[in-house]
Parts: structure tokens; sequence; C-alpha cells
């Protein structure tokens, strides 16, 4: 039996997708400014890593600039009936967003508690989803974005353990560079990323 479409806009989904592109978005505003050249590199010395792509360098960047980046990025985004922002706070990465129904605007909150792990990719594990005050089940909410949504390859989605794995090293570019987490500190502010090319 096939669902009908009702032509409502699911809120949901195209949060849950806004944050995803703002991470992303975040990553290749990083392969950007690395791809640019700005003094002549070819008296650098390369550093390699085990699995022989070259290590170009280290990316730092503080919770004020990544707030300001998503900021700029998240202008475009913002509708009459679904405005949202990503913030850094000393503790978590907050995804605030508040969409109007009937006249209401109902505010989302999705608090992510951002790591890095062994391979360089950054795993958001979901601590709470609430709108308003009334808190969300994690699992249910992550399960149907991941059913719902058509998420880039290197976003993997575990709603058992209401976790997103962001695969930075599996973004596709032109230049074949890609960055690892190196440190994700929020509370002391640093956001430390190493930049690689592929070989």
């Amino acid at each position: 039996m096939k669902q009908k479409k009702s032509g409502k806009i699911n809120r949901w989904k195209w949060g849950f997708l806004a944050l995803v592109a703002a991470l992303l978005a975040f990553c290749l505003i990083i392969v950007e400014r690395v791809s640019s050249t700005r003094e002549d590199t070819t008296t650098a010395v390369l550093l390699t890593n085990s699995s022989s792509d070259e290590k170009l360098g280290t990316f730092m960047t503080s919770k004020e600039q990544l707030n300001s980046m998503l900021a700029t990025y998240l202008k475009d985004y913002q509708t009459d009936t679904f405005s949202y922002k990503v913030t850094a706070t000393n503790q978590f990465l907050l995804f605030e967003g508040t969409y109007n129904i009937w006249g209401l605007d109902i505010p989302l909150y999705v608090y992510f508690q951002p790591n890095k792990l062994n391979d360089g990719s950054v795993l958001l594990t979901v601590s709470e989803i609430s709108a308003g005050t009334l808190s969300l089940p994690k699992e249910e909410i992550l399960s149907y974005i991941k059913k719902q949504s058509q998420l880039p390859a290197f976003v993997k989605i575990d709603a058992s353990k209401a976790t997103v794995t962001i695969q930075l090293t599996e973004v596709e570019n032109a230049q074949k560079i890609y960055v690892k987490a190196n440190t994700i500190d929020l509370y002391n502010n640093q956001l430390i990323f190493d930049i690689y090319r592929k070989s």
C-alpha cells in the first residue's frame, strides 16, 4: 500500500539536513582555505601519515569563529515558517530552530556532544531533542530522519546509540583534500583539524 503525499513540509528532516549542511559547509570552508595558495610551498616539508597521504598542515579555529561562519552560511536557508541556527557552546553543539504552526512559534532544540574518533571522524552524540520543554524520543526521531532523508554517504546515523558520525575523510572534492579532527574541546575553545591530500 503506497502512502499518500500530503504536501506538508517535514520540519524534522529539513532541520537535521540543515545541521548536516552546516557541518559540511564548515568542512568545505576548511578545504577552500587550504587549497588557496598564500605563499610558495615548494620549500615546505610535507609530513605523511601511515596511509601515505600528505599532511598539508593544521587548521585551528575557535567557537566564536565557528559560530560566525555557521551564521553566515545558514542565512540563505531561513524561511518564514522555519528558522534555525547552530551554535557551539562550552558544552555542546546546539541546533536551535523555530517553526510556525497555526500562528504559534514552536522552538526546537537538538543538543549534540561532539567528539573526535581515532580515524579523524566527528561523532555527534545526541544528548537531548525537545520541542519547547517537551523532550522527544531520540531513537525514534533519528530513525525517522535516517529513513526519510537522503544523507550524504559520509554521514552515518546510529539511532540505537543516538549518534551521528561525520566521516570527514570521505568528503569528496576535486583537490583530493580532506580533514581529520585532531582536537574538539569546546570547553577550552580548541577546534583543531589536520589537513591531508590523498595520494
